[in-house]
């Protein structure tokens, strides 16, 4: 619930009237991730949204049943199928959403603090609807946690419950985002999980580091801080370098490109998180900084240039002693190839850059490669004339499925091939719609 702790002020000064819905696992392609929240109230009303739409009528219920019997509950939420009836994700991934009454977390203050834990069912509701909460571990615990505190160190009552897991849950706090902590026994054979644990962790915001002041750098400001992004603009020339030029960046800085990111990392405030992007147009500034940056471990390092811009300054980064490693991770001509023309147009195109190297990172794959960095051929939506569910359209599919083995089966004459040509691109235009 820390991703909108700041929208629930009226929640938390009213417990009893509202519940908190929490993603807490997701799984395949899902519309939002873990921590996303959702606040209902006992009249309906919500704040926020878990699904985009999916399974939010199914979570109210939840919630506002929550919130009469007083149980924090687990619910799981799979792929729909396409009878129109069942409650899932059209987008064919899974979550897994805690549903608890506010009131339920008693002297915990998650508004003024950075990590709250709090326990979970050991399994979901829905598991165990012909059998007892308790046997089947759906209801928490009679002494079940929940911790609102800063800092690293851990409050003595979750220390105690987390036990040999408490390594993990400080690890979780540290990476920031949302976990699910699993605490097993390790008397017992098996090891089975005794607890669950949800860690939610707010962390810093990443940071975007601009280096020269111009139109593009003002418009990449204001659409990276409306991203969460804690922007820096720098320029040494006092005319563009002003906050006027740049509303939208945290802070303008009137200093030498290579000075700054110098001093920045001097005092720490250069991680992996970071993305820097060149926006100068001249080498002096240039180069300095991206040979730095790129022997570093940033998220990011991106510069504007044509493709004969890009090529003389490879060559100069090669010259000073870049390795082909360090040069496969700059991003030049930064952006993705949008054809992008106008600022505002070009900050898309580098934030849509910069967002896909860092969820390969995340993925593991580390940077995207080249090809990744190009627009591939749009995919053929498929045919949504028509009622989905005509069954005429189905059964001629069919027809065709099963048409085409005796049909490939035949001679391979010319006639036999051209039939079989003919067919499977029938059946391939008759499936298109499913």
């Amino acid at each position: 619930m820390l991703d909108r702790i700041h929208e629930y002020a009226e929640c938390l000064a009213a417990p009893d009237r509202w519940a908190i819905a929490t993603i807490v696992e997701v799984s395949g392609s899902v519309p939002r991730p873990a921590g996303t929240s959702m606040a209902v109230r006992d009249d309906g009303r919500t704040i926020g949204s878990v699904s985009g739409g999916c399974v939010e009528g199914a979570v109210v219920d939840a919630a506002l049943a929550c919130l009469e019997s007083g149980a924090t509950e687990l619910h799981s939420f799979g792929y729909a199928d396409d009878d129109g009836i069942s409650i899932g994700l059209m987008c064919g991934g899974d979550v897994r959403v805690l549903v608890q009454p506010l009131r339920t977390l008693g002297a915990a203050e998650p508004a003024t603090r950075a990590h709250l834990v709090r326990d979970l069912p050991l399994h979901d509701t829905t598991a165990g609807s012909l059998l007892t909460a308790e046997g089947l571990g759906i209801a928490l615990r009679a002494d079940a946690l929940c911790a609102a505190f800063d800092g690293d160190e851990l409050p003595d009552e979750l220390a105690r419950a987390a036990g040999h897991a408490g390594d993990r849950i400080r690890a979780a706090l540290r990476a920031g985002g949302t976990h699910v902590v699993d605490v097993t026994d390790r008397a017992a054979p098996e090891c089975p999980v005794v607890r669950r644990l949800l860690i939610e962790s707010t962390t810093a915001p990443a940071r975007l580091v601009i280096y020269g002041a111009n139109d593009f750098s003002a418009a990449l400001a204001q659409a990276a801080a409306a991203l969460g992004r804690h922007v820096t603009v720098c320029d040494a020339r006092p005319v563009f370098a002003t906050r006027a030029r740049h509303p939208g960046a945290h802070e303008v800085v009137l200093m030498h490109p290579a000075e700054h990111f110098a001093q920045e990392l001097a005092a720490g405030r250069i991680d992996g998180r970071t993305a820097i992007v060149m926006l100068t147009h001249d080498p002096r500034f240039d180069l300095p900084v991206l040979d730095a940056a790129l022997r570093r471990e940033v998220a990011y390092v991106g510069a504007m240039g044509s493709r004969v811009t890009h090529d003389k300054r490879v060559q100069e980064l090669r010259t000073g002693g870049l390795s082909a490693a360090h040069l496969g991770r700059l991003h030049s001509p930064i952006g993705l190839d949008l054809g992008a023309r106008t600022p505002a147009e070009v900050a898309v195109s580098i934030l849509a850059e910069l967002i896909l190297v860092e969820s390969s990172a995340r993925a593991g794959s580390g940077d995207a490669p080249a090809a990744a960095r190009r627009p591939a051929s749009p995919a053929r939506l498929r045919d949504t004339a028509g009622n989905v569910h005509d069954d005429a359209r189905r059964n001629a599919a069919r027809t065709f499925c099963a048409a085409a083995p005796a049909t490939m089966a035949a001679p391979a004459t010319a006639t036999a091939t051209a039939t079989a040509t003919a067919t499977a691109t029938a059946t391939k235009e008759a499936l298109a719609w499913m």
